[in-house]
């Protein structure tokens, strides 16, 4: 039988496994911003201070997702860690300045 502890356990145990996940990349883009040489011709090293945000965030909010979803609701739990997934899909090849922000278009007079 599921009851709600059985629920808010999952969802902690999840959202720890994901905020682990991010936290070697932290290890990774720290050590490529020491050995420039490593990166290829196309990167910079401001791509790379660039791209440590992702894993930031990560544990971040999926350390926060694990709280809700421990203190309030586990659906809520839940449907923070089906954000952190679709954030990371829509950033998977970095993250570029503006890529967040709407354009509005020029009205031409």
């Amino acid at each position: 039988m599921v009851t709600g502890t059985t629920k808010r356990v999952a969802v902690v145990i999840y959202s720890v496994a994901a905020a682990l996940m991010s936290a070697p990349w932290l290890v990774f883009f720290a050590y490529l911003r020491r050995h420039p040489a490593l990166l290829g011709e196309h990167v910079g090293r401001g791509q790379v201070r660039a791209q440590e945000a992702r894993p930031i965030t990560g544990l971040i909010l999926y350390g926060l997702t694990g709280l809700l979803g421990w203190i309030v609701n586990p659906l809520l739990g839940l449907v923070g860690i089906v954000v952190m997934i679709i954030y990371h899909g829509a950033t998977s090849e970095g993250i570029r300045p503006g890529m967040f922000h709407r354009r509005r278009p020029r009205h031409q007079d």
